[in-house]
């Protein structure tokens, strides 16, 4: 993804559910043999140099843990390990995507 691609903070989660600042994620972490482990993130706004990207960040923590663009590189934007559980604010319109 370009610099330009970067500049839009629209992603979506594995329902194609737009991903919104203060929304609460369950990301698939790992599974043994019984058992599926997820971790929780929150989405915020990163201020980096250039301009403010979407970061995830530890339920736990005020510091980011990742950016949406590292693990949203396809052509949808969509995070395919991540569904939306809580959302901040729910009276906001969303975008929805139809998923290939």
């Amino acid at each position: 993804m370009n610099l330009e691609g970067r500049k839009s903070n629209i992603y979506f989660d594995k329902t194609g559910k737009q991903i919104l600042e203060g929304d609460l994620l369950q990301v698939f972490h790992f599974r043994t043999k019984g058992k599926i482990y997820y971790m929780y993130h929150v989405a915020m706004i990163e201020e980096t140099k250039d301009f403010p990207v979407m970061a995830l960040r530890a339920h736990y923590s005020i510091k980011p843990h990742y950016r949406l663009f590292q693990v949203c590189d396809n052509e949808q934007r969509v995070y395919y390990n991540a569904k939306i559980i809580g959302e901040r604010d729910y009276q906001t319109e969303r975008l929805k995507i139809k998923l290939k």
